[in-house]
């Protein structure tokens, strides 16, 4: 009965927070939109398969940030001094800033996220881990932010990282969603913050 009280109360949070943020960047949603469409003409959203809670696919949502002609994997990045013609102008930005994930505001209102919660992963990266761990990371909908992201360096092994979610999910509570996404905000503008002094 407490666990189902606290996954309303998530369910309840993440609904009002995804709406709030719609309204809030609907300005940004329609410029983004519009530099990405001039730039080359191509869609404006990027979408992946990823897998959701009790296992159940969804596409996820990103800004386009890649040209038409690459090959869009959602594991590149861009690197410090490193040159990518694959990505775009307006890309660089949004990669930059993280804001090629605001469109994902979108899947947490319909369902297939929540603000906090595991990374989602692609079908194929479920296959490669423990059964036992994917069926207890899939007991809830995987999330914008998590505790791994926010207390490992992104290029950490997943083994460790697939620590921290299993921690979350045993002690999740809205508190500690506030507090993560909390240093969520503060790591990405830290981080371009720094990027800006180089």
């Amino acid at each position: 009965m407490k666990k189902m009280i606290g996954r309303w109360y998530k369910r309840t949070f993440d609904i009002l927070l995804a709406s709030f943020g719609i309204l809030l960047f609907a300005p940004f949603f329609i410029l983004f939109s519009y530099l990405i469409w001039r730039e080359d003409k191509g869609r404006v959203f990027y979408t992946q398969i990823r897998t959701g809670r009790n296992g159940k696919e969804f596409k996820i949502l990103k800004f386009r940030s890649m040209t038409l002609d690459s090959e869009e994997v959602a594991t590149s990045s861009i690197r410090v001094g490193e040159r990518q013609i694959n990505v775009t102008r307006i890309g660089r930005l949004l990669r930059m800033t993280a804001m090629d994930e605001l469109p994902q505001l979108i899947n947490i209102l319909k369902g297939d996220m929540s603000f906090v919660g595991p990374r989602p992963l692609m079908p194929c990266e479920n296959e490669a881990i423990d059964p036992a761990i994917v069926s207890r990371r899939l007991s809830v909908r995987p999330g914008l932010a998590g505790l791994a992201q926010i207390r490992l360096d992104k290029f950490v092994s997943n083994h460790n990282k697939l620590k921290y979610d299993l921690r979350y999910i045993k002690i999740q509570n809205l508190r500690l969603d506030i507090r993560i996404i909390g240093v969520s905000i503060m790591k990405t503008l830290k981080s371009e913050w720094e990027k800006k002094l180089r």
